[in-house]
């Protein structure tokens, strides 16, 4: 019996993602830069006393590794003009809400608190965290509830400002991540 086998050269094996081992020289560089950071923020609080460090040192080091146990992040762009715009919206904020509380304190009655019910058009993820976040900066608001994409704001003043307020500010997130989103829906 004459039986001839031909045999074809198997393919490559299809390439699988590197093992999260090959992400620890990023994570260690991540964890790194976050101990630095707590660091100078250390130093710049208790500059005149060395003896802080006793504290200070367990506490930067387990800060910088408790960033190594946290899922690797994706981050996002981050628009420099965004940034800007939003630094200024948000100090404008806080000044009209300094202002706005103390009126307030002197004529109670032109309260009318209730809850917002605010649908973001926003991605999940920082862009939207972050807006339920700032929120909080605005006049006489609060996050109460994030839930997907739908927030519940507790409000001092249920008005057409209000709401403004919340979709220029879901604009200036928006901005910041090089997002384009429509105007929020309440």
């Amino acid at each position: 019996m004459n039986v001839r086998h031909e045999f074809q050269p198997c393919a490559p094996p299809p390439r699988s993602e590197p093992a999260p081992a090959r992400q620890i020289p990023g994570r260690l560089r991540g964890a790194f830069l976050t101990g630095a950071a707590l660091a100078a923020l250390w130093a710049g609080l208790n500059a005149g006393d060395p003896a802080s460090w006793v504290v200070g040192a367990p506490t930067v080091i387990l800060g910088a590794a408790v960033t190594l146990l946290l899922p690797p992040a994706v981050p996002n762009p981050i628009s420099v003009v965004g940034a800007l715009r939003l630094a200024v919206f948000v100090a404008a904020g806080i000044m009209r809400g300094a202002f706005d509380v103390a009126r307030r304190s002197l004529e109670p009655s032109s309260l009318r608190p209730g809850i917002l019910i605010w649908h973001t058009a926003l991605p999940e993820g920082g862009a939207r965290r972050l807006f339920a976040l700032t929120i909080t900066l605005l006049p006489g608001t609060l996050t109460a509830r994030l839930d997907g994409g739908t927030l519940v704001i507790h409000a001092l003043e249920r008005s057409a400002v209000t709401r403004a307020d919340i979709g220029a500010l879901e604009a200036r997130i928006a901005d910041l991540s090089g997002l384009s989103v429509q105007k929020g829906r309440s």
